[in-house]
């Protein structure tokens, strides 16, 4: 909070921040505490994959058929109901660990519906951004959610590394219980603006009205083509940046330093750092100078480059530990700073140009089109590291980020939306495309 820029953003808009740094350091620790019960349970790494994949599944098919809730009644109520649904999740998961019950479908089941609240809350706590923040700070806002988000990615190994010793994964567990039980008080606190059901919210079945709706948001979504290409090249880059960590740089690790595990820690943290450096400072810096459309173009190509060179230093680098994390860290830190100059502008510029009674739709819409190829990426990526070999396979996959957004940067009208002031942009994407938005 040390930087002006990112004071007076209100108590409310503060509180929820709190509560998803809590939550997400909470999970984290959380997680790694199950994979710990799970793996003393069975030595199967496959096992708790598939958990991991559950949750991760329902995430992302959460906000493809839920995405509508936060367009057709009140949020705040319903960002309550995910953080209740959290809690009383982990509680369950802790009581479990704590009568010795591995119960492999309730333990699923738990992480499943926890990935489901996930996938409706995510969307909806940056739908309320706008109504709560001032229109020219809601830049502001978007770079505190990603500080937020890069703070707690490193927080929450670094914490459950040091709880799992001396609590073990009991403790943890009930640990992370109280994390999501204080972050819903504090989400119970926020005043957030009231909203009742939408018109026509009680003339259709819920049935009918889930279908209605969410065709709706995946629809606008299309016709909106800034927000589809962007969508697109999200997808890209989720495809080609998830198996980088994921699987890549695991398999290079273990294939030429596994005494050195500290290294996968140090590549990690080196791309959570750069998140978190270009949060704090540099998108905004980069903003000015620049301008919107160069930064966040810029953003892309510099991942898909700081990809590139890790691929073919790698080849050359991979003598000594040291030698490969001299060449790789400052890569990825590159890397972390590029992916940020792209969301947090992507994100402002979403949630200020979509219309209010679509911003929820057109963020869940957005996030199941970029998420949902997360887990053949990594199949790809893994098929990539048998054939071209890891190097190689990281370069390519970079290479196609590099490929993808050489052509968005000569259409004329993403350049011209992501060039608007804030002032400007508002509920532009009505003036701009009036058939994606029917009511």
């Amino acid at each position: 909070m040390s930087n002006p820029s990112l004071g007076g953003l209100g108590r409310d808009f503060y509180l929820i921040q709190l509560a998803a740094f809590l939550n997400a350091v909470g999970t984290r620790c959380g997680q790694f505490a199950i994979a710990w019960w799970v793996l003393g349970k069975t030595a199967d790494p496959v096992a708790f994959a598939g958990f991991v994949a559950v949750a991760t599944l329902a995430d992302v098919l959460a906000r493809a058929v839920f995405g509508w809730l936060g367009d057709q009644y009140d949020r705040h109520r319903l960002l309550v109901g995910c953080y209740a649904i959290s809690a009383t999740m982990t509680l369950v998961l802790a009581g479990l660990g704590t009568l010795d019950l591995y119960l492999p479908w309730l333990i699923a089941g738990c992480l499943a519906i926890s990935g489901v609240a996930i996938g409706i809350r995510d969307p909806i706590q940056m739908s309320l951004t706008p109504m709560l923040v001032a229109t020219h700070r809601v830049s502001d806002a978007v770079r505190l959610r990603s500080i937020v988000g890069s703070s707690s990615a490193l927080m929450g190994p670094l914490a459950a590394g040091i709880l799992l010793g001396p609590l073990g994964v009991l403790g943890t567990l009930w640990l992370n219980s109280v994390a999501v039980l204080v972050a819903l008080a504090l989400i119970v606190l926020v005043r957030a603006p009231a909203a009742g059901p939408k018109p026509g919210a009680r003339q259709l079945s819920y049935l009918a009205t889930w279908y209605t709706r969410t065709r709706e948001g995946f629809t606008a979504l299309y016709r909106v083509k800034p927000e589809w290409n962007l969508s697109l090249l999200a997808f890209i880059v989720n495809f080609s940046l998830y198996p980088l960590f994921a699987v890549l740089f695991p398999v290079l690790i273990n294939g030429y330093f596994p005494q050195d595990l500290w290294l996968i820690a140090v590549t990690e943290g080196a791309f959570a750092v750069g998140l978190l450096a270009g949060s704090l400072f540099l998108v905004r810096r980069a903003n000015e100078r620049w301008g919107r459309p160069g930064v966040v173009f810029g953003g892309f190509l510099l991942v898909g480059l700081a990809m590139v060179g890790c691929g073919l230093f790698s080849q050359f680098f991979h003598a000594r530990p040291g030698w490969f994390a001299g060449v790789t860290v400052p890569l990825l830190f590159i890397a972390g700073i590029g992916l940020v100059m792209v969301t947090v502008n992507t994100s402002t510029v979403r949630m200020l140009a979509t219309p209010d009674n679509y911003r929820n739709r057109i963020g869940s819409a957005t996030s199941f089109v970029s998420g949902m190829v997360i887990p053949f990426g990594a199949l790809v990526g893994g098929a990539f590291a048998e054939t071209l070999g890891v190097g190689y396979a990281m370069a390519t996959l970079g290479l196609l980020i590099v490929l993808a957004a050489l052509p968005c940067m000569f259409s004329g009208v993403l350049v011209r939306v992501l060039g608007m002031g804030d002032e400007q942009i508002k509920n532009i994407y009505k003036d701009f495309y009036p058939d994606a938005f029917p009511d």
